[in-house]
C-alpha cells in the first residue's frame, strides 16, 4: 500500500514518457530541461546521449547521473530510457499537497513505456517520508501495480525494507 504509492511516484521520477507513466496530466506540460557536458542525438536512429554531470529537469523531479540515453523505438511513441551513474539519483518534490519527497539511487534506471516498467538496478534504494526499499534491483510496473525487489549475490546479501508506522493526528 504504502509501497505502492512509493513505486507509483518513482513513475513519475521518469516522467519523459507519456502521460500514464507522468501518473499526472499537470507534469506533462512541464517541459523538460536537460542539461550535460555533452549530447548527441541521431535523429534516424531515435537515440538521444547525454553524458558528463547530466542534470535531467521536470517540475518537481530531478534526475542525476553520469549519462542518460533516450531511445525512441519504431513507431516512436514507444521509449527506452537508461540513466547510469555511481550512483544515478533520483529526488521528486511533491507537486501538491499529500505529496511527499521521493529520493533514490541506483547505479542504473531503466524505464520502458512499452512494457511500462521501471528498474533501478545496482545497490538500489528508494525513500519516501522514512518508507525505504533496499536491494540490488528494485522493479515496478505500472500497469499492474507490482512491485518487486531482489537481493544480491552472497551469503549477506538480503531486501530490506522498512515501513515507517502511520501518524495520528489527535488534534
Amino acid at each position: 500500500m504504502r509501497l505502492l504509492l512509493l513505486a507509483l511516484t518513482m513513475a513519475a521520477v521518469l516522467a519523459f514518457g507519456p502521460a500514464q507513466a507522468a501518473g499526472n496530466d499537470q507534469s506533462q506540460q512541464l517541459p523538460i530541461h536537460i542539461q550535460s557536458d555533452n549530447a548527441d542525438f541521431t535523429q534516424k536512429s531515435g537515440v538521444s546521449t547525454y553524458t558528463g554531470d547530466v542534470r535531467l529537469t521536470r517540475g518537481g523531479l530531478t534526475l542525476t547521473g553520469d549519462k542518460l540515453v533516450i531511445t525512441r523505438l519504431n513507431d516512436r511513441s514507444r521509449i527506452q530510457a537508461v540513466l547510469t551513474g555511481d550512483p544515478a539519483h533520483i529526488d521528486k518534490q511533491p507537486d501538491s499537497s499529500g505529496d511527499q519527497v521521493v529520493t533514490g539511487h541506483a547505479h542504473r534506471i531503466e524505464y520502458s513505456n512499452d512494457s511500462s516498467v521501471i528498474t533501478l538496478r545496482g545497490n538500489a534504494e528508494v525513500n519516501r517520508n522514512g518508507d525505504q526499499i533496499r536491494g540490488a534491483v528494485i522493479t515496478h510496473n505500472l500497469d499492474t501495480g507490482a512491485t518487486h525487489a531482489e537481493s544480491g549475490q552472497g551469503d549477506k546479501a538480503r531486501v530490506h525494507i522498512t515501513i515507517q508506522p502511520a501518524k495520528h493526528d489527535d488534534s
